[in-house]
């Protein structure tokens, strides 16, 4: 292991990065992720499961070849070895299997078999525990002189795993609570009412001012796509939409049909990714809405422009994330904001899908120097940030897996904590959960915010 790397790890003030560095040693491959689709619709949406089938998986790996950027990205590496030390799975871990060129040669042996390739060359386990442990963060494709992304690869590689039934069990469940409930929370309409309305009091009693949430309304001209965590856990987060769609008197609605803008088709395969996309679509057209506004995920923005603008366009609906909205509001006047309310020194932390998959980079700096008294740049940001370390779907809450992410999570926090601020912001539902805990277990002395939150703060309705 490089010694920078190393030394990242040691400067936790846990005290534990010494005796994680010694479990590493001892593992032969990486563990704690388990194949378990769920029972229920998922089930019926991808096939009966077989999991664990060499036979199968050759059948479909063969397949591949037809995806030019696999048959490209496994042709051009040159096996340089430049990304290995820009992962943060590498970083937290020293196993060369969890880099982007490691991870990319457990496939490529089989790639260039050919037609010549046989099941028993297929060590299925491996496979689907490191592909499923790439976070699809693409910082790899930043620093690759071959310009190869790693994520694209693991998306090939999933889609085969997923069309086999080979699904990580969080990842399995919170597909089927989508297609059951439209939200990967599993929430129905009286709990996202009920959600609501306690928060709608909340700001009533904090403002004096009666702040609307409006749900289900049959016709509006603005479609909000908050993620579900927003509803139930980020309401501060929630607050600060509603206090900006109040301010631009806009007239809008969140719908309990559509109510995530997270879309873990991403982490599974094209056709998932399609149809929850096209919920959301549909559910526009029925509202015959003007504009969908997207609310704060990582990889469900990168999943919404890069896909779902243009199933809207067609329907000539037009798409903004809160972002856009809020900068140009800011921008133009239109609200006005009190930086004297968030009197801390506040560092952004980019979220790998906004600023290297979803093109949101500048607005969210411009809303966080309107709406904070100071802010401080980490030395790694923008294209170069690094991931928060459960993207991808390792957000689960397992025992074998919390430890793994918090230090896959750790090398983020270790640059925001270096610049000596005292909170760090993050737009995105999955940073909002991983960063606290991987901040809890470090011992560090920080906070995590919403940049949605502090807008709420600051803001004068």
């Amino acid at each position: 292991m490089k010694p920078k790397i190393r030394e990242i790890l040691l400067k936790s003030p846990s005290g534990k990065a010494e005796e994680w560095l010694a479990k590493q040693k001892n593992i032969e491959w990486a563990n704690g992720l388990n194949p378990r689709p769920a029972k229920d619709s998922l089930v019926a949406e991808i096939g009966e499961t077989k999991n664990e089938s060499p036979e199968l998986f050759v059948e479909k790996f063969k397949g591949l070849r037809q995806s030019k950027a696999f048959v490209d990205f496994m042709d051009s590496c040159t096996r340089c070895g430049i990304c290995i030390d820009k992962c943060h799975f590498f970083i937290s871990t020293g196993d060369v299997n969890n880099s982007p060129v490691g991870r990319a040669n457990l496939v490529r042996k089989l790639y260039k078999k050919g037609n010549r390739l046989k099941p028993s060359s297929v060590d299925l386990k491996k496979i689907f525990s490191y592909y499923n442990q790439c976070t699809e963060c693409r910082r790899c494709s930043v620093f690759c002189p071959q310009g190869i992304d790693q994520a694209e690869i693991t998306r090939n590689v999933r889609e085969v795993l997923t069309e086999m039934g080979m699904i990580p069990e969080y990842v399995a469940a919170t597909l089927s609570q989508v297609y059951k409930t439209g939200n990967n929370m599993g929430l129905n309409p009286k709990a996202i009412a009920s959600a609501v309305e306690f928060v709608r009091d909340e700001m009533t009693e904090e403002t004096g001012k009666e702040i609307d949430i409006p749900l289900d309304r049959p016709k509006a001209d603005f479609l909000f796509i908050p993620s579900s965590a927003d509803i139930m856990v980020n309401n501060d987060t929630l607050k600060g939409y509603a206090k900006v769609m109040y301010a631009l008197k806009k007239d809008w609605t969140i719908s309990s049909a559509t109510s995530e803008a997270a879309n873990f088709g991403t982490f599974a395969n094209e056709r998932i990714l399609m149809e929850f996309g096209d919920k959301v679509v549909d559910e526009a057209e029925k509202k015959g809405v003007k504009e969908v506004v997207w609310g704060e995920c990582g990889h469900g923005w990168r999943t919404a422009n890069n896909y779902v603008r243009y199933r809207l366009a067609e329907k000539g609906i037009s798409l903004q994330h809160v972002h856009q909205v809020t900068s140009k509001a800011i921008e133009r006047g239109q609200i006005t904001v009190d930086k004297n309310k968030n009197d801390d020194l506040f560092n952004y932390h980019d979220p790998c899908n906004l600023a290297r998959g979803g093109n949101l980079v500048n607005e969210p700096r411009k809303i966080l120097s309107a709406v904070v008294r100071e802010t401080v740049e980490a030395e790694f940001t923008k294209d170069k940030t690094f991931c928060c370390g459960a993207g991808g779907g390792l957000l689960a809450d397992e025992k074998d897996w919390n430890e793994s992410r918090a230090w896959a999570g750790w090398p983020a926090v270790y640059y925001s904590w270096k610049t000596g601020a005292h909170t760090m912001v993050s737009p995105c539902a999955i940073d909002k959960a991983q960063f606290p805990y991987v901040i809890g277990y470090h011992k560090v002395d920080m906070q995590m915010k919403g940049l949605m939150d502090l807008v709420g703060f600051a803001i004068e309705v």
